[in-house]
């Protein structure tokens, strides 16, 4: 039955290629395509009003080792339930329908009233769906049986870390109190998954490289029985990571020594132009600021706006100064630090990678001119 999991490895990795060669190829192939798209003018740019992210929580239960969260200096705090409305609200009018309310460092069930949350989104007549990715240790069983009742949830992202209790305790610095209270979590989740619901169910496994090249036949933990049971009877979209991503610069080899992970520098990613993430990964952090780019700037580095201080309409405009520098720096492939070392960036004369459901692209001078739109008053 492990073969299921080591199936999907060589699915997503092929057999045992080499990341070196894997991140070499993708610079290589991003240049030739990057540059005959840009001397044909074709520009690859998602709906910059469609999508938006809200970090409920900047605050996480673990401590993973390959995860900036201990070095972040954004704030480590809950929004509160009148400002995650008014961010709603302002969203909506602006035309954004879809939300994301993963947070960039944290754990969306950190924050007590999510469920609260999700029943404003579940109400609200111009949200039409919403996502999250968890860790899954933190909700009790009320809260998971909740998430049943819920209507526009899109999907749930339940994030593997280790596969057993000793590879999950070293990844994630947690404890096996932790570790036992996943499986139940999972166990409880699987019981109820027959029920009528809105979402579809994700797993990443995320472990050292080791464990697929045991020669198991069966699975020895509590956690590698549950999951199997997942992709065996449910049917659900799981991927495993080999090369794992350096946040922007803030994650080292250094950090995941010991444990076989590899990380991926950065420095090998091809970069010409502007890179399309900030139109499908601007968002609000939990304390109300706002970044341009939530994918990995722990350091607060993209923030271009506060909506404690500024209407959301201006702060994602070229009406604001600090956003419209940010586009015209990329537009001369012009990257602050924390760009130029993160391998989420995305040129926008190619097609996103990150996200395939996208259905539609657009020219820059379209999106320039959502952009310029005047903005409401706060």
């Amino acid at each position: 039955m492990l073969h299921t999991i080591k199936r999907q490895i060589k699915k997503h990795f092929g057999h045992h290629i080499n990341p070196d060669v894997v991140i070499l190829t993708r610079k290589y192939v991003d240049m030739i395509e990057i540059n005959f798209n840009a001397l044909l003018g074709r520009h690859f740019l998602p709906h910059p009003r469609q999508k938006i992210e809200i970090e409920t929580s900047g605050r996480c239960n673990l401590s993973c080792r390959f995860c900036a969260y201990s070095k972040k200096i954004t704030a480590k705090v809950v929004m509160p339930m009148n400002l995650f409305q008014e961010v709603v609200e302002q969203a909506a009018e602006m035309g954004f329908s879809e939300i994301g309310l993963t947070p960039m460092t944290g754990e969306v069930f950190m924050d007590k009233g999510i469920i609260e949350k999700m029943h404003y989104l579940d109400a609200h007549p111009q949200i039409k769906s919403y996502y999250f990715f968890t860790n899954f240790v933190v909700p009790s069983e009320q809260t998971i049986k909740e998430l049943f009742n819920l209507r526009k949830l899109k999907f749930i992202h339940i994030s593997l870390y280790g596969h057993d209790e000793k590879s999950f305790c070293n990844l994630t610095q947690a404890t096996t109190k932790e570790y036992h209270r996943l499986v139940n979590n999972l166990n409880y989740l699987y019981d109820l998954y027959n029920e009528k619901r809105s979402f579809i169910l994700r797993m990443g496994w995320r472990t050292m490289p080791s464990f697929f090249k045991l020669e198991q036949s069966s699975p020895t933990s509590e956690l590698q029985e549950i999951f199997l049971k997942f992709q065996t009877y449910h049917k659900i979209k799981s991927n495993n990571t080999l090369l794992y991503n350096n946040w922007g610069g803030e994650i080292t080899q250094a950090d995941v020594q010991d444990t076989g992970l590899r990380i991926n520098d950065g420095t090998q990613v091809y970069r010409k132009g502007l890179c399309s993430v900030i139109f499908r990964f601007s968002g609000i952090l939990a304390d109300g600021r706002v970044s341009a780019c939530v994918c990995r700037d722990v350091k607060g580095s993209l923030v271009v706006g506060d909506l404690r201080k500024e209407s959301l309409s201006y702060v994602l405009s070229l009406n604001n100064p600090l956003y419209a520098n940010l586009i015209q720096e990329q537009l001369e492939s012009k990257f602050r630090p924390v760009c130029l070392t993160c391998d989420f960036y995305n040129s926008f004369y190619q097609k996103m990678r990150m996200n395939a459901s996208i259905k539609a692209y657009y020219k820059f001078d379209f999106v320039k001119t959502l952009l310029n739109q005047p903005p409401s008053e706060k």
